[in-house]
């Protein structure tokens, strides 16, 4: 039979218990209140933030963002290379063979360099094709881009790879993470042309991005951005079986140079 201290511990147990209960479920409904809270304002940026580490745990070169090259010196004479109606500096003398193709010119060097020039015309306009093609999506582009208005091909390109994972946070805006995620996801989509080793240059009146390094022995490629808004892309390589080499300051002459034929000569 319970006794009347027995029962008074009993109570005072229970009254305990359910004040430690009662400070629980207080303590759970701050704790959700405040998840709901951070949700709602910082739900799609840690979506984002979540994301962009996932991506660039596939894709580690998705971290990579340009690092600028040396200006360039623009020799004053040399071989003139013309195709496209556009010519570059040589600073491997004389082509010895240029091989016209549906797309691009192999330009070929008697040491066994190789420049690959495509058809300006072939490389696609982006801003123009955003632009025309479906103007309600071209007005969604620019809602999300209003804070950093894109209205050029080598703007674009220039925020599409200085975006890095590295940049996103959970606390940041939810128009800049909005504005991220748009341009990894760009980023992903555009990829690299050849290492994921990536520069930037700009030699005036012609700027844009490197992909790759010479003195790695990997084939280089480039997208030129002249002063007329015309993209240009390049590849340089290194025929099999022969011993030459390019070199930083080779392909950056080719870049800083490139520029129209004038009228009376074409």
């Amino acid at each position: 039979m319970a006794t009347p201290q027995s029962l008074g511990a009993t109570v005072q147990m229970n009254d305990q218990a359910e004040k430690r209960g009662a400070s629980f479920a207080i303590i759970l409904a701050l704790a959700v209140i405040v998840v709901a809270i951070f949700c709602v304002a910082y739900g799609l940026q840690t979506l984002a933030w979540v994301e962009a580490r996932q991506w660039s745990k596939v894709n580690p070169w998705l971290s990579s963002v340009p690092q600028p090259l040396p200006l360039a010196q623009v020799p004053e004479k040399g071989e003139q290379i013309k195709a496209y109606d556009y010519e570059f500096i040589s600073p491997w003398g004389a082509a010895q063979k240029i091989n016209p193709e549906l797309t691009y010119s192999e330009i070929r060097f008697p040491q066994g360099q190789i420049v690959i020039f495509f058809d300006p015309d072939s490389q696609l306009d982006t801003m123009r094709t955003l632009k025309s093609t479906n103007p309600l999506e071209y007005q969604k582009f620019q809602n999300v881009f209003i804070d950093h208005p894109i209205e050029t091909n080598y703007a674009l390109y220039d925020a599409v790879y200085g975006a890095s994972p590295a940049q996103l946070s959970p606390l940041m805006s939810s128009r800049e993470a909005m504005r991220m995620n748009v341009l990894l996801l760009w980023k992903l989509s555009f990829g690299f042309d050849t290492g994921s080793d990536i520069y930037s240059f700009d030699f005036g009146r012609n700027k844009g991005f490197q992909f790759g390094d010479p003195s790695k022995g990997a084939p280089v490629a480039a997208r030129v951005f002249d002063d007329r808004a015309r993209h240009h892309r390049f590849i340089f390589l290194v025929a099999d079986g022969k011993s030459a080499h390019l070199t930083q300051d080779d392909i950056s002459t080719v870049l800083s140079s490139l520029k129209p034929i004038p009228i009376l000569e074409r």
